[in-house]
């Protein structure tokens, strides 16, 4: 355990008198008698250099079942973090740049038993390493079990890891044992999203095609004047799944006064081709999805409005819209929750809204959407705030009734082993999923016609139309080989007036980019089952 008010009292007492320590000493003594249960902990670029502050500041701790915790007292200057630990045994998590492979989320768990206040002080880059290498050779270890085959690829990797793993482990070199334990993280890393891949792609040779899987997309810039455009043509060409809009704000601007026009166009066009609509978000306390009409409302008046609204959509549709997102990002988000509702209210509100859709449409297929997946929330801030897992575990044990769990994954800071991983957990709470809603940018740069604005996260390059197919081309992999997971959504379809930045499928003139054909090649194939799939591509 690592002493800081120790450290300082003796890096700036040189020189002072007696009666000056002993002054400043008393001054100090409830701070000295805090910090002497700090832990530090040191991080440092590829390069060798101290990592800023601004980067240091996203660690964040987790408890041994990935559950992130309240970031307790701490202190950051360049290069460390003096903090009172949390609650033992826990887990470490930053996101930070990987040379060779991009700006990824690692994780430190001390090989799966977790820390306690005596391993530190700790050198966050060797902790990192020794991690990621341990969970890819458990995870293809448990994966082998199962007849899957991995390259030599895979396997050279992990051997050529292990080796730079004990050099930094053997060196008294600083930046040498820095760049070193970078080596092991991009070898493991390359050989974790090789393995998820493959993985993958044998498990869905193994299973018969799935006709009734859902590729969806957004469907919020249909051309309703022109219903033979490029846009609705090449989204029908792709997509059998649609996401129409009920943000509320906009669709009942005033009381008992529903704009349904748009909606019943779209929904009138999809069942025409054949493609299933979904409708979302019927609650969402962001402020797109509360009317100023609504606003300075009790809490009871503001149940019973959302009661009137959700039932009288569901049941205008009937089974003409048989999926719902019923409540989106609820669990304590300040954005998404302006009317600054409680933890139990917010759960109040989830049963009212699977109940009030159940009574106006008895068929409704109904799906609790969540984002922020990893739940960091947690540890930036202030309750109600709680994970969505631990959101969706609650709605559990207050037996709300919902069909499935919506997850949004918009992540490319967390790489394919990691969503992975996430997927597998959230399985385990029972329900099958839809992935509701996804996206990566096709072009670097400030993207002016997008909400967000600039590309977020590097995934093994600087985004590109190539670096949004491959990713594409393995995210789909992924879900679909899990029988759990029944619907993936993009968002949005084209670069016009759209959330992600450069994140369309098809650019600013309607011309499809590389991952459209990536994702249109890949649905053939599999519901043909008489495809090859395509090599992956690494550096």
């Amino acid at each position: 355990m690592f002493n800081l008010s120790r450290r300082h009292f003796f890096q700036f007492a040189t020189g002072l008198t007696l009666t000056q320590l002993k002054a400043q000493a008393d001054s100090t003594a409830q701070t000295t008698e805090i910090e002497e249960s700090y832990i530090l902990m040191q991080g440092f670029y590829p390069s060798g250099e101290p990592l800023p502050i601004e980067v240091l500041k996203r660690l964040y701790f987790l408890n041994l079942n990935d559950e992130p915790l309240p970031n307790p007292i701490r202190r950051v200057e360049t290069g460390k973090i003096f903090s009172q630990p949390p609650p033992s045994p826990f887990a470490i998590a930053l996101r930070m740049p990987v040379e060779g492979f991009g700006e990824v989320t690692l994780y430190a768990d001390n090989q799966g038993r977790g820390y306690q206040p005596q391993d530190f002080p700790l050198q966050l880059n060797l902790a990192f390493a020794r991690c990621r290498l341990h969970r890819v050779r458990h995870a293809i270890s448990n994966w082998s079990q199962k007849a899957i085959e991995f390259s030599p690829k895979i396997k050279q990797r992990l051997q050529k890891a292990s080796a730079l793993l004990q050099a930094a482990e053997q060196t008294s070199v600083a930046t040498q044992r820095t760049n070193l334990c970078n080596g092991v993280l991009r070898e493991s890393l390359w050989a974790g999203e090789e393995a998820v891949f493959t993985l993958a792609r044998q498990e869905i040779k193994r299973q018969p095609a799935r006709q009734d899987f859902l590729f969806g997309c957004n469907f919020f810039n249909f051309q309703s004047t022109g219903v033979d455009s490029s846009y609705n043509q090449l989204f029908k060409q792709l997509f059998n799944f649609a996401t129409v809009p009920f943000y509320w704000r906009s669709f009942e601007p005033q009381a008992g006064i529903k704009k349904y026009q748009r909606v019943d166009k779209m929904v009138n066009w999809l069942e025409s081709r054949g493609i299933t609509p979904k409708g979302h978000p019927l609650v969402y306390l962001h402020r797109a999805g509360v009317p100023d009409w609504l606003e300075g409302k009790s809490y009871s008046q503001v149940k019973q409005s959302i009661y009137r609204s959700v039932s009288e959509i569901t049941a205008r549709y009937g089974k003409r819209i048989p999926y719902y997102d019923i409540i989106n990002e609820a669990n304590g988000l300040s954005w998404a929750n302006t009317l600054g509702y409680s933890l139990e209210q917010l759960l109040e509100i989830a049963n009212l809204a699977a109940t009030a859709s159940r009574a106006g449409n008895p068929q409704v297929q109904r799906i609790i959407n969540h984002c922020c997946l990893w739940g960091t929330n947690v540890a930036f801030a202030q309750p109600p705030t709680t994970s969505p897992y631990q959101f969706l575990k609650s709605c559990q044990e207050a037996e709300i009734p919902f069909e499935f769990i919506g997850l949004q994954l918009y992540y490319p800071h967390q790489d394919m082993f990691e969503i992975n991983r996430l997927l597998d957990r959230f399985s385990q709470l029972g329900k099958p999923i839809h992935i509701t809603e996804i996206g990566v940018s096709s072009a670097p740069g400030k993207d002016e016609k997008s909400i967000l604005g600039g590309p977020i996260g590097l995934w093994h390059s600087p985004w590109s139309e190539s670096v949004q197919a491959d990713w594409v081309e393995q995210f789909y992999t992924l879900c679909y080989s899990k029988p759990y997971i029944q619907a993936i959504t993009w968002w949005d379809f084209a670069d016009i007036g759209h959330f992600w930045p450069y994140g369309g499928l098809l650019d600013a003139n309607l011309r499809p980019k590389p991952s459209f054909f990536k994702l249109s090649s890949l649905i053939h194939q599999w519901r043909t089952k008489n495809g090859k799939s395509s090599l992956y591509q690494s550096t």
